[in-house]
């Protein structure tokens, strides 16, 4: 099934081939979190809404039975069916937005739980959790759930490359051409007033190690960072970041602390 939203799209234009490669994957305690609390079973639909190059899919392999994944990038979804071509699930993907559902909801049947990563800031929040109220089961829930950027921690490393990443494009954010602008309420605080209102927060905590081409290439695979965003200074931002960070640690290993929020409603308590 294929429909098109080019909104959503084109903030994440030509970041798929650095998304893929670079973002990291979903730890299995983060999926553990979610099926337990809905006491989902390998019989039951999951819906993924923006779901990139499908991590959430391979996450849940073997937790389910069927998916269906949406995302507005066909570019997402074409390397998200060549990551999971191998995969047990039944998979169903659609190009489209989440604030499209309405116009197909009637066509995908209904789910035990529907899932967001790394993209529910990005939505229409109240609009796609009432969709997801005539899509959930009754006993069933949404988990929203997310680690953040790599930018945004407190190590001197992250401190760094975010004086970096500020210094080039600032005035592209200034001047409107980089589309930051997202829901900053906390997705309890929305959750809670959809009639998923029964609200839990768990975190997992996960340990990474980047080296600078990994650093770089997650930075690309941003809305913020895309490639075409730096123009002509492009390399120049490359070589600075490389040197900012090896002046930290020459040996270029560079350690973060991850923390992964997620965010689960039901429409009466979890036990």
């Amino acid at each position: 099934m294929k429909r098109e939203s080019k909104s959503f799209e084109s903030a994440f234009r030509g970041t798929y081939k650095y998304y893929v490669k670079h973002r990291p994957h979903i730890p299995k305690e983060v999926v553990d979190v979610i099926i337990n609390h809905f006491k989902a079973k390998t019989t039951d639909r999951i819906l993924d809404i923006g779901c990139g190059t499908g991590q959430v899919a391979m996450a849940m392999e073997g937790k389910c039975a069927e998916m269906v994944c949406l995302d507005p990038d066909p570019e997402m979804i074409s390397q998200a069916k060549q990551a999971t071509r191998n995969s047990k699930i039944k998979l169903v993907w659609i190009n489209s937005s989440a604030e499209s559902l309405g116009k197909i909801q009637e066509e995908l049947g209904s789910f035990k739980v529907a899932t967001t990563s790394r993209a529910f800031h990005r939505m229409d929040q109240d609009r796609v959790l009432k969709y997801f109220d005539k899509l959930i089961e009754k006993d069933g829930g949404v988990a929203a759930f997310s680690d953040g950027v790599i930018w945004k921690g407190d190590e001197a490393w992250q401190e760094t490359l975010k004086k970096v990443i500020h210094k080039y494009l600032e005035k592209e954010e200034r001047s409107g051409k980089v589309k930051t602008k997202v829901s900053e309420e906390l997705w309890e605080d929305v959750i809670a007033r959809s009639v998923f209102k029964f609200v839990k927060t768990q975190n997992v905590l996960d340990t990474r190690n980047w080296d600078i081409k990994g650093i770089l290439g997650y930075v690309f695979s941003t809305s913020v960072g895309a490639l075409h965003l730096f123009g002509d200074q492009l390399e120049e931002f490359r070589e600075e970041t490389k040197n900012a960070l090896l002046s930290i640690n020459p040996k270029g290993v560079f350690k973060e602390n991850v923390v992964w929020r997620i965010v689960l409603g039901s429409r009466e308590p979890c036990n």
